[in-house]
């Protein structure tokens, strides 16, 4: 697979000035662009379990047996109301949430799985019974744990409704247990209604006749004490003694009042103080025998006298004699008023001696009141006991009818909504489900599994990761390519390949420049020479490398790309150069020289300098000759750029012996494969044998795990700009060079 460059997006500047302390941690180490990464590296394990686990799926789906299914649906009642409002006694309601669930546990019970038993005679078939005799309790005791086993009861939803789902091998079989087991639950909730009846019918009838006799003797109680103390007619003679206690209270106040008046007058009369007209306005005095006669014959004395004065004058014998006898009468009326202190004191006797009559009276009618009070407090005790037992006695009889009626108009509390019928196709096994299911648990414990590696994965997986753990400026990302050119393969050489990358991919090559541009400005002097080292093999440093070297060519600088992998040396075998010609090997060994060894590689401005023939010490070759001479005679033959291929840190240290042959050292670090301790020894290593490293290259690293920087990239160059190319180049400054080997 062909790979890109991708860069930071970042300036140069500020890769390079990264600090080489702890970086900040970007995110969890366990996310979901790292799963998904996971996911599409490793597909193959899911996709391998999924299959598997179907293949399993499919061969338990063959070995099942076919189930059928039978549903009967029950239906019970809400609260019911009855003719009148009447309750049965044992009626059940059903209208709360506990209620049904009662219900439901009902149908489930041991009673009404042995009605089915029974019933159907299930203990006389050897799957039922177990193997004991089918008469015995352990055979019907056997029948009912499987009944209740192939059956599932339950509600359906916002409905009153209840499905008895029997399950089993026989169509018929569950047909008849599921009818069976629903009209099994009717009669057995019928039967404990009934059972409740009579048992409160018996309960109403013994405490009506325990009633019945408690009534019997409060009655004989009642006319006993009527009999006893003559009580017969107690409420009238207690109206009586009232009404009269009444009139006598009534009277006695007036006659108190009356006599506390005669005794005002009496004392007024003895102190002089009233005159004789206030005297004659006493009813006592005005309605005495004497003086009501006198004051009837002066008041006719008067009339005769104002007839005369009208015939005669005041000086007439007649008016005279008649005036003579109005004085005379008048005289007399003044003697009897003389003695009007005798009379009021008299009055005042007899209003007293009347007084203390009526209160004597008055006593001995409170005394018979009282008495009659005695007598109806027991009276009224025994009349509310009575009327109370009879009653209540009333009641139960009333309650007894209501039982009865009720009885027979009351709805039952369940019943059969409809029959189970005899299945025609089998509900399982399902193949879709099984197949499904074990589909299903395979890929998600192939998810699982790489779950379980992206966590114990200890490699570089993204920019911030590398930053993190080993703490150096990344100066590029390498992504990986999707879809090649169709004219690349293995019949062109490298340098044509990576050439027909960088004409293809617009932003890939802009990325490359990026590159360039960072390792140029990091490195000291205008002639520069670049040298690519990884921790292990398949790294990718090849790979870079020969990118890098064609970015420099591209620009027009003269470039010489050189092979230090003495051990497996690629370079010239993927540049389509011979390994039997001379290369780094023979140069070191003073058997050629430099324009011997340097081959063109059919791209302008770039040349190789191969490893060579293969040695048994590379290390001790490039410990031993002065490999560092190297770039001065590169650079003073005219050459631009240097980009130096190495071999591996941790595996050999062939690489080690270099020291400062280059300006600019770079670490190719393959992404989602090294582990970071690795890459960590290797940078140890360089740093102990005083090999500067400039910075970090990620290879391999997934779309889902980059910086964002590469959208830009992909969105700036348009389709058709990819499609056309625009290989546009700088004027190529290579004299001699332009041909197969320097001379």
């Amino acid at each position: 697979m062909q790979q890109s460059v991708i860069p930071l997006n970042q300036t140069p500047d500020a890769m390079l000035l990264l600090p080489e302390a702890r970086a900040e941690t970007a995110g969890a180490s366990l996310n979901l662009a790292l799963i998904l990464d996971g996911v599409r590296r490793h597909f193959w394990i899911p996709m391998t379990l999924a299959m598997f686990g179907m293949i399993i799926g499919y061969s338990y789906y063959k070995r099942q047996k076919p189930g059928y299914e039978a549903t009967s649906v029950a239906q019970f009642g809400a609260e019911q109301k009855t003719l009148l409002g009447i309750d049965g006694v044992g009626s059940s309601h059903f209208g709360d949430e506990k209620s049904v669930n009662t219900l439901i546990q009902a149908a489930k019970s041991r009673d009404v799985m042995g009605r089915v038993v029974t019933d159907l005679k299930l203990t006389q078939r050897a799957t039922f019974s177990g193997g004991h005799p089918s008469e015995s309790k352990e055979a019907k005791d056997h029948a009912i744990a499987v009944v209740g086993t192939m059956t599932r009861v339950s509600l359906r939803k916002d409905t009153r409704l209840i499905d008895f789902t029997v399950s089993g091998p026989d169509p018929d079989l569950v047909a008849s247990i599921s009818s069976q087991a629903a009209l099994s639950l009717v009669t057995e909730l019928e039967n404990q209604k009934n059972r409740t009846l009579q048992e409160a019918v018996q309960s109403l009838v013994a405490e009506g006749e325990r009633l019945q006799e408690k009534l019997k003797k409060s009655e004989i109680a009642m006319h006993d004490y009527k009999r006893k103390n003559q009580a017969i007619s107690l409420d009238e003679r207690k109206d009586l003694v009232l009404s009269k206690l009444k009139e006598l209270g009534a009277g006695l106040n007036r006659q108190s009042t009356e006599r506390l008046t005669l005794e005002t007058h009496l004392q007024a009369c003895k102190e002089g103080k009233m005159p004789r007209d206030q005297l004659l306005n006493l009813p006592t005095i005005a309605n005495h025998p004497k003086i009501s006669g006198i004051l009837s014959q002066i008041g006719a004395q008067k009339a005769a006298l104002a007839v005369l004065s009208e015939r005669y004058k005041s000086k007439h014998p007649k008016y005279e004699a008649a005036q003579a006898q109005y004085d005379n009468l008048e005289q007399q009326l003044d003697t009897l008023l003389g003695d009007a202190v005798g009379l009021l004191k008299s009055s005042c006797e007899n209003s007293r001696e009347l007084e203390k009559k009526m209160q004597e009276q008055l006593k001995q009618q409170e005394s018979e009141a009282l008495d009659l009070e005695q007598l109806a407090v027991q009276y009224n005790v025994l009349k509310r006991e009575m009327e109370s037992d009879q009653a209540v006695y009333e009641s139960v009889l009333s309650r007894i009818k209501q039982v009865d009626v009720s009885k027979e108009m009351e709805a039952p509390p369940i019943w059969v909504h409809q029959l189970a019928m005899v299945p025609t196709e089998p509900v399982s096994p399902n193949a879709q489900k099984i197949v499904g299911s074990s589909t299903a648990g395979g890929a998600m414990l192939g998810l699982a599994i790489i779950g379980l590696m992206v966590m114990q994965d200890r490699s570089i997986r993204s920019l911030e990761d590398a930053r993190e753990k080993l703490r150096m400026p990344v100066l590029g990302i390498v992504s990986n390519v999707t879809q090649e050119p169709e004219s690349s393969g293995r019949t062109q050489n490298a340098a044509m390949r990576a050439e027909m990358v960088l004409k293809t991919h617009k932003n890939i090559a802009e990325s490359f420049r990026e590159l360039r541009a960072v390792v140029t400005k990091h490195a000291r002097g205008q002639k520069q020479s670049y040298m690519v080292v990884s921790a292990v093999p398949e790294e990718g440093k090849t790979f870079v490398s020969t990118h890098l070297a064609v970015t420099f060519a591209s620009q027009g600088l003269r470039t010489l790309m050189v092979d230090l992998d003495l051990r497996r040396s690629r370079l010239a075998e993927e540049f389509g150069i011979s390994k039997r010609g001379c290369g780094l090997t023979e140069l070191a060994l003073g058997e050629a020289t430099l324009a011997d060894v340097c081959h063109y590689t059919g791209i302008p401005n770039l040349f190789l300098l191969p490893a060579g023939r293969h040695v048994s010490s590379p290390a001790e070759l490039l410990a031993n000759c002065d490999i560092k001479q190297l770039r001065k005679v590169a650079l003073k033959a005219g050459f631009d750029r240097i980009v130096i291929d190495t071999a591996p840190l941790i595996p050999v240290h062939d690489t080690l012996v270099l020291g400062e042959l280059a300006d600019i050292t770079l670490m190719v670090v393959r992404c989602n494969r090294t582990p970071s301790v690795i890459v960590q020894e290797a940078m140890r290593k360089l740093q102990q044998t005083g090999i500067p490293l400039s910075g970090v290259v990620l290879n391999r690293l997934t779309r889902r795990s980059r910086s964002y920087d590469y959208y830009y990239h992909n969105s700036y160059y348009r389709p058709r700009e990819i499609e056309n190319g625009d290989d546009t180049r700088l004027p190529v400054r290579n004299a001699p060079f332009q041909q197969e080997r320097i001379i």
